[in-house]
């Protein structure tokens, strides 16, 4: 599978406008959701704005903002667009607000002429995917979505050894993420935790929240981009945590065509927290990205290995790039996160994750900071990773044969991720 060069979606009339702007200018940024990873925003755009990057023209919460904010908090996107002079209208927005509000404030702020970055997972469904790259391309913005582990060049390094078979052919791809955490991680917010609200689907669960950096980077790293490079998805969904999503997945993303399956075994019940990594495998050895840390050790056979270091781009930083000069390619389009929300699509289409029996999990701490140990959890993720299957095919105790599912993508959903 070839590498697509992503550059985001401009027409013509975009780049003319944006020819018109003073390039060495500040790009003018809104923030809607300054609380939870909005604050981490609000620290970026800080940095930004020291070096001359970005000016925060607005922020928009539905809870009242700390003091500094409140001169330019607004109860809503609308409110911002009609309230600020057009010197301070913003040319970008990002969202960083529950799953749910990501497609219509996406869609709001690109019918506005905003260009979007938009926090990660995007969308809650796979049907909403095309629709919103639609309105992008009708509106002639870009939408740059928050996966963290694509800014990292280890990604870029490890999907050209695949694509060019530089270290031989490459049998699989695996993603481990080994995480802990405490009851007051889902206890943060009403959705944290949560499958479904109110009728609508909120999509949270360890594979497409905390370490959907992983899964995606897994995906990119394979050559795994559209729905149609897809074939079938199997999943093991279990939760220790008091829940309705997954906090103990395992995934294996079968390609369509020639390439590697990439292997997932995802936690957040582990005694202690681990540095998340990708890692390719071949018949000489191994790659593996630590992509928190921007290093990988490549592994030879006979157990020599190398450590790289790699460069990493600031997300927010490329976007506002891209809006000053639309030949800068985005690093994480919208456009590349349809295998991702296909992925996102299986683990929402099967039936709901099993609760893993008290007997197979120890509680550790007390209140809010209590969190679950599945006991040889950790085991258990490098056993299924090397097998290439479901825990429940391990012998685990704790696993169940009625939880692994396998689901295939939908054929107008493929035909839509071939355009």
């Amino acid at each position: 599978m070839s590498v697509p060069a992503w550059s985001g979606t401009t027409s013509p009339a975009a780049s003319t406008a944006a020819s018109t702007v003073d390039s060495s200018a500040p790009v003018r940024v809104a923030l809607i959701g300054t609380r939870g990873y909005g604050a981490s925003h609000l620290r970026n755009l800080a940095r930004l704005a020291e070096a001359g990057i970005a000016r925060l023209v607005g922020v928009v919460d539905v809870a009242e903002p700390p003091e500094e904010l409140r001169g330019i908090h607004h109860s809503s996107l609308a409110a911002l667009l009609e309230t600020v002079e057009e010197h301070d209208r913003p040319e970008v927005v990002a969202i960083a607000t529950p799953i749910g509000t990501h497609v219509p404030l996406a869609t709001e702020a690109l019918a506005a002429g905003l260009d979007v970055y938009l926090e990660k997972p995007p969308v809650p469904a796979l049907s909403d995917h095309e629709p919103l790259c639609d309105a992008a391309r009708a509106a002639g913005r870009s939408v740059q979505v928050g996966f963290q582990a694509r800014g990292g060049a280890g990604v870029d390094l490890l999907a050209a050894e695949v694509a060019k078979g530089t270290l031989g052919e490459v049998t699989a791809v695996r993603v481990h993420g080994a995480w802990l955490r405490e009851r007051a991680y889902y206890h943060r917010s009403a959705w944290a935790g949560r499958r479904r609200m109110d009728g609508r689907r909120v999509a949270d669960g360890v594979a497409t929240n905390p370490l959907a950096h992983a899964v995606h980077a897994g995906l990119a790293i394979a050559g795994i981009h559209r729905v149609a490079d897809i074939a079938t998805i199997t999943t093991e969904l279990r939760r220790a945590h008091d829940i309705e999503a997954d906090d103990t997945t395992f995934l294996r993303i079968d390609p369509a065509g020639d390439g590697p399956a990439v292997v997932c075994a995802l936690t957040t019940t582990a005694p202690a927290q681990h540095a998340p990594w990708v890692e390719i495998v071949t018949a000489s050895g191994t790659h593996r990205l630590l992509y928190t840390e921007d290093r990988s050790v490549r592994t030879a056979a006979d157990g020599t290995s190398e450590e790289l270091g790699h460069e990493r781009t600031d997300l927010m930083e490329n976007l506002l790039a891209h809006v000053r000069d639309r030949s800068v390619p985005l690093v994480s389009p919208l456009e590349a996160a349809a295998a991702f929300t296909t992925v996102l699509e299986a683990i929402q289409s099967v039936p709901d994750p099993l609760p893993i029996t008290a007997d197979a999990v120890d509680w550790q701490g007390e209140g809010e900071q209590a969190h679950p140990v599945v006991r040889g959890i950790e085991a258990t993720l490098k056993e299924a990773l090397e097998a290439g299957r479901p825990f429940s095919e391990l012998g685990v105790a704790w696993a169940r044969e009625d939880a692994v599912h396998r689901w295939s993508p939908p054929g107008e959903s493929a035909q839509a991720g071939r355009a």
